[in-house]
């Protein structure tokens, strides 16, 4: 019985573990299905810039993004429009080298004596607005991502490469850039996924043992019963037998000539019946250790696993810069949360931050400043929420917090003193004072609301925020939102 039960209780255990993994799993896929959908999502506001900077390529980038459109995030796969991606790349590439450089416009203006600016100034307006919403969207998307550690430096060089006034590299190429780091990401979930699924299918296999091995011994404990009761049997059956005999003896020496063979034949039952057992037992002992030693191979490798899983699973819900939650956090825990408040029918408020004028940081004092400005502000978040809450960012100067139990007008309470907070929080950087405000939207959560109408009203709050003047904190109600 004490094999039955450890058997039991292993099996119980790597089950738990089994279905752990399982969910870490669908974590992994549905991280997956986010980046696929960042990376179709860039490449199609990417081919619209193109639409307007290369007209001639209008038909092409159409062509692409329709294909794109017909994939699903989930399986979002670049190889399928690869070939079309590096023709259309090739053919930007080639338009770009054709256009002339400001110095070879001042030599043909003198030579000419004419204005060659005003002969291409419409299509150098188109080109270079073009690049600069590319570097405008590209960081973005980016920020929006949570990188592996491996590839958030190469994250971190393309942004300060993009942000660089200084650069002269063309969009095309910082487009491929972007696309191949993304790419990148992808192959290493997809990496991770794999050894997760091939892991889970040895746990798999092992638990199919250990039922296997529950039924074999169930099996033998039947067989068991059946030879105690058959040899049980066979001794009350010898038992009576030489009772018989001796009722019936009237010779003494043939009484114990009767009783000895039955002895005899006793005795060999009973050695039967201890040699089969031990065989028995030796088989079971001998299953019990193979299933032990592969039991402890599977151990070693779920503890290394685990902390793999830890680790990824820190990465891939954290935000690189702020040490925040992300995006994939905020959609796991707001599924939670939701749950939560339509079990007990509590409450539930959205905020929406959105820091002001960070964009002139950036622009007036380089993007390293306004690293380290959101950084500060993710501490100020984090130090000033209560327990219950979730501050997330969603990516560049946007942040999403939940605050379970508070209504509209207790939410509003609390992050009214966050933003007086962080309008008293000054920053230095390079001996330049930075001042940083905000402005926050929220929407209460209605019965049976689906996240998407509560972002809207939060965000058209935020919306009534900027506009009444920035800093400051707008409910959203039906007649009107309220401001703080």
């Amino acid at each position: 019985m004490t094999d039955e039960n450890t058997a039991s209780k292993e099996e119980d255990e790597y089950r738990e573990r089994y279905e752990q993994l399982l969910g870490e799993l669908g974590r992994l896929e549905d991280h997956d299905q986010e980046v696929g959908g960042l990376l179709k999502l860039t490449l199609t506001r990417v081919l619209f810039a193109v639409d307007k900077a290369y007209p001639e390529l209008a038909d092409a980038a159409a062509r692409i993004r329709d294909k794109a459109r017909k994939q699903d995030d989930h399986s979002f796969e670049t190889g399928r429009i690869k070939v079309e991606v590096e023709e259309l790349a090739k053919r930007i590439r080639e338009l770009e080298a054709r256009q002339p450089s400001e110095a070879e416009e001042t030599t043909a203006e003198q030579a000419t004596g004419t204005n060659t600016a005003d002969a291409t100034s419409a299509s150098h307006g188109t080109h270079n607005g073009s690049a600069a919403h590319v570097r405008e969207v590209l960081p973005l998307l980016l920020d929006r991502i949570a990188f592996v550690e491996s590839l958030e430096g190469r994250r971190a060089r393309l942004i300060s490469t993009i942000d660089d006034p200084n650069d002269h590299t063309l969009p095309s190429i910082l487009i491929d850039r972007s696309a191949t780091l993304i790419n990148d990401m992808r192959q290493v979930i997809e990496r991770e996924k794999g050894e997760l699924t091939r892991f889970l299918e040895q746990v798999t296999e092992a638990l199919a043992d250990i039922d296997n091995h529950t039924q074999v011994q169930s099996d033998d404990l039947a067989v068991q019963r059946d030879a105690r009761l058959k040899l049980d049997t066979s001794l009350r059956q010898h038992v009576d037998d030489i009772d018989a005999e001796v009722e019936s003896a009237s010779d003494l020496d043939d009484l114990k000539t009767s009783v000895r063979e039955r002895i005899s034949r006793i005795r060999q039952q009973v050695q039967s019946f201890q040699q089969s057992e031990e065989r028995r037992q030796e088989e079971i002992e001998d299953d019990n250790q193979r299933l032990r030693d592969r039991l402890a191979g599977l151990e070693g490798q779920t503890r290394m696993l685990e902390e793999q899983l830890k680790q990824s699973e820190a990465k891939l819900f954290r935000d690189t810069l702020t040490g925040l939650p992300n995006r994939l956090a905020f959609d796991h825990r707001v599924k939670l949360e939701i749950a939560r408040m339509r079990r007990d029918q509590s409450a539930l408020t959205l905020a929406i931050w959105d820091l002001d004028r960070f964009k002139e940081i950036n622009d007036n004092l380089g993007h390293q400043a306004g690293d380290k400005t959101l950084i500060i502000v993710g501490k100020t978040f984090m130090n000033q929420i209560r327990d219950v809450d979730l501050i997330a960012r969603f990516g560049g100067e946007e942040f999403a917090m939940l605050l379970p139990g508070a209504d509209g007008e207790e939410a509003l309470q609390v992050v009214n003193r966050i933003r007086e907070k962080l309008a008293r929080t000054k920053l230095r950087y390079r001996s330049r004072e930075i001042a940083v405000t905000s402005s926050c939207g929220l929407a209460e959560f209605r019965p049976g609301e689906d996240l998407e109408a509560v972002f809207s009203r939060a965000d058209d709050a935020l919306y009534q925020a900027k506009e009444q003047g920035r800093n400051r904190c707008v409910l959203y109600r039906d007649e009107a939102p309220a401001t703080s």
